[in-house]
């Protein structure tokens, strides 16, 4: 009898892919067991092996740039929800790489007879190195309300998990509590790499994220200066000293003529004292709230609004 194989477990740096294309629950991943039974009367060794047909269909996650067959139907699963050309959804589709972004594609069932499920974009955090922001979460419309939503993000949480990341973050417009049922809890807006990281380090957009966040103060200082200096007195300094008046001498100009008599303008009558003063306006039921007030984000309210101007909530979760 063969000696079974021991296999050593390595532990996986932050971003490094696994070298294994399926990210599964079943326990159909695994290579075909056989057992054998021993028969003392006959002498005999028999093997039973387990074939595909007793094994459970299996789901499991893929980076699609592993399944470029499956570029054409993930544009179409991704644009039955976002609307967008075909060309151009393959085209950003194809990005997906082992260093990130990567397209995560939900399948079911053995190679010949799979069904796509669903779909998820990961991408880097900057400044964040053990984060990930997590898009386009999609499941398809014939496959919802089966749980599959669930199953996608758990798969996709044990693909980040597997290469080293912490955290996983994400916006939506009205799934909040969908994902706080799944853990996630409400947090501060992230920027997103996107596709960025592809052709622009890292390092770099983290210099760039921190010139943009510090050049708001510069501004609003700026604007503060110059307000303080139009009231404490570079009003007077902007405007040019009017010239003396010429010297005049006695016997170049004549003295200037009188000025008119003033206009005797009648002064109106006062109003009569029966007419009663009328109330002031009401004030507007906007002013009742004090200007600046921030709004803490809630699962029903938040502050924070995404290019279209519509309310969108932030959550992340550590895994």
């Amino acid at each position: 009898m063969s000696e079974p194989v021991k296999s050593s477990n390595s532990k996986l740096k932050t971003g490094d892919e696994p070298n294994v294309d399926l990210y599964s629950f079943s326990p159909s991943d695994h290579q075909v067991e056989k057992n054998c039974e021993s028969s003392k009367s006959y002498g005999e060794v028999k093997e039973k092996q387990h074939t595909d047909s007793e094994q459970p269909e299996k789901i499991c996650v893929v980076p699609i740039h592993r399944r470029p067959d499956l570029l054409v139907p993930c544009a179409d699963l991704v644009n039955s929800e976002w609307q967008r050309s075909q060309t151009a959804r393959v085209h950003s589709l194809q990005k997906s790489c082992s260093e990130f972004p990567i397209s995560l594609v939900l399948l079911h069932g053995r190679r010949e007879t799979e069904r796509l499920l669903g779909h998820a974009r990961l991408s880097r955090v900057v400044g964040h190195s053990s984060s990930l922001f997590v898009e386009s979460v999609v499941v398809s419309k014939l496959e919802r309300g089966k749980g599959y939503g669930r199953t996608l993000m758990e798969e996709t949480e044990r693909y980040v998990k597997s290469r080293g990341f912490k955290r996983l973050c994400l916006t939506t417009h009205d799934k909040q509590h969908f994902y706080a049922h799944l853990g996630y809890v409400l947090s501060t807006p992230v920027q997103n790499a996107g596709a960025m990281t592809s052709f622009v380090p890292m390092e770099m957009l983290l210099r760039l994220s921190r010139e943009t966040n510090a050049q708001t103060p510069r501004v609003m200082n700026a604007h503060l200066t110059q307000a303080d200096g139009d009231v404490g007195g570079a009003r007077s300094l902007s405007c040019p000293i009017p010239p003396p008046p010429p010297s005049s001498t006695p016997t170049s100009l004549p003295p200037p003529p009188p000025p008119p008599p003033p206009l005797s303008i009648p002064t109106p009558p006062p109003p009569p004292l029966s007419i009663p003063t009328p109330p002031p306006p009401p004030l507007p039921a906007s002013s009742s709230q004090p200007a600046g007030q921030i709004t803490v984000q809630t699962l029903t309210e938040t502050p924070y609004r995404d290019a279209k101007r519509v309310p969108i909530f932030w959550m992340h979760k550590d895994i």
